[in-house]
């Protein structure tokens, strides 16, 4: 139960801490749920960001007692931060660490059907025109998430994402609503089964 009271602990105090960068505390529930109930096995998070949702999904597979996660990013957001302390501190709590490196050079050479799980708050610019490579990266029945898939006033791409699920007819699901004024859901949080 530990690593779900130290999850708790980390939703009340980095989401102000996090400002506007960090995916928003409903959606980190909701992925942090998902993984809670999938039990998967092998997770690839692409893009680390403030490590939020890192250390949440941390958290998450501690709980469930298994799972590997492997996390990747090309530090192009950094912010002046000292991305190798926050990569130590990750790589010590057991996980693989891939970075600097570009997201898109990771899918490419990663094989087919490798992770069940799969999280992509990457390169806003381009991400969107790279979506087969994060499908086939995903073993059939696994879930995608796609973060900031409604901000396409500043990131214009990203909705090639949810247009190449629609088209692929995948089983899916875009959220894009807030309800109170500390949420920032309407950045978009896009849900996929691959079949």
């Amino acid at each position: 139960m530990q690593p779900l009271n130290d999850y708790f602990a980390l939703l009340n105090t980095m989401e102000s801490g996090a400002g506007e960068v960090a995916i928003d505390r409903n959606h980190n529930m909701f992925i942090i749920g998902t993984l809670l109930s999938q039990k998967p096995d092998d997770v690839l998070e692409l893009g680390i960001g403030t490590g939020y949702l890192t250390v949440s999904l941390i958290h998450a597979l501690r709980y469930n007692g298994k799972g590997k996660l492997t996390c990747v990013d090309n530090w192009g957001d950094a912010r002046g931060g000292d991305m190798e302390d926050v990569a130590g501190n990750l790589r010590m709590a057991g996980v693989n660490v891939v970075a600097p490196m570009e997201e898109r050079t990771f899918l490419a050479n990663s094989p087919d059907n490798a992770y069940d799980f799969l999280i992509s708050d990457a390169d806003h610019v381009n991400s969107g025109t790279w979506v087969d490579e994060h499908l086939r990266v995903v073993r059939p029945g696994g879930i995608l998430f796609f973060h900031d898939t409604n901000n396409t006033v500043d990131y214009p791409n990203m909705a090639l994402i949810t247009q190449k699920v629609r088209e692929l007819d995948l089983p899916h699901y875009h959220f894009t609503k807030s309800s109170r004024p500390d949420e920032r859901c309407e950045r978009g949080l896009l849900f996929v089964i691959k079949r």
